[in-house]
């Protein structure tokens, strides 16, 4: 397992969110070296002028395309992500015409995956592909990750959910896309949504998550330390009485 901070995603996408707000994410980012800030598309470009200018380049900027629903034209999403991964965005992640694969069309739904994702490595950046797991049968989980194994190679990540559905990330989910993944490099899992606590990202990571979406990375690195400064304690105490019945 990677050092912690290194799976999260340290994410702001709440609409009521001011310019000291995204500030205060830089600040936290660059405190525990997050991989990742994600961001609404109308600042994913300051974020990452901002954290070129300040010699953070390695903090990648994320941000989403067609969020929350999904629904715009193909045509329209298209030029969302052309024209945010074409200017320094690092990382887009693009929500899945969820219409298009209940009602089986799954022609269209491989082809969003590699228009997408094929425009974002044509421009340097990391795709991901969100699934609003809670709206979705088993089955058509099971056909996304499908079709993004297979037909949509170009796709880095698969996503859980956006977190503006009524449920978020789910450990049985992220545990079946790893167990259909297999010895397969990709596509890699981000878990998002509802990620709150030390115990729900380690959870998270064992059933498989290479990337978690968090706004509470803080508080988790908070008590990542603060456990393991309890343990360092209990070992100590531990060697001092073993020390003082060895005398």
């Amino acid at each position: 397992m990677q050092p912690l901070n290194y799976y999260i995603d340290h994410t702001l996408l709440k609409p009521e969110a001011l310019q000291e707000d995204f500030e205060t994410l830089l600040d936290e980012a660059i405190e525990h070296q997050f991989t990742a800030v994600c961001v609404s598309p109308y600042m994913a470009i300051p974020v990452r002028n901002t954290l070129n200018a300040t010699g953070y380049p390695f903090i990648k900027t994320c941000t989403v395309v067609d969020f929350p629903l999904g629904n715009k034209p193909l045509e329209l999403k298209m030029q969302e992500a052309q024209f945010l991964s074409s200017r320094g965005v690092d990382e887009v992640d693009f929500v899945l015409n969820h219409a298009e694969l209940r009602n089986k069309n799954f022609k269209y739904i491989i082809q969003e995956l590699q228009n997408m994702s094929d425009i974002c490595k044509q421009n340097g950046s990391i795709s991901k592909c969100i699934v609003e797991t809670c709206y979705l049968s088993k089955e058509e989980k099971d056909a996304v990750f499908h079709f993004i194994k297979d037909y949509a190679t170009n796709v880095d990540f698969i996503k859980t959910s956006t977190s503006f559905g009524p449920a978020g990330a789910q450990l049985e989910d992220v545990a079946r896309w790893n167990e259909l993944r297999g010895n397969a490099p990709r596509p890699l899992i981000k878990a998002a949504g509802g990620i709150k606590t030390l115990d729900d990202a380690l959870a998270f990571i064992e059933a498989g998550a290479d990337r978690l979406g968090m706004s509470t990375g803080v508080k988790v690195m908070e008590e990542l330390h603060a456990r393991n400064a309890e343990a360092s304690a209990g070992r100590e105490e531990e060697t001092r009485e073993v020390s003082e019945d060895s005398k």
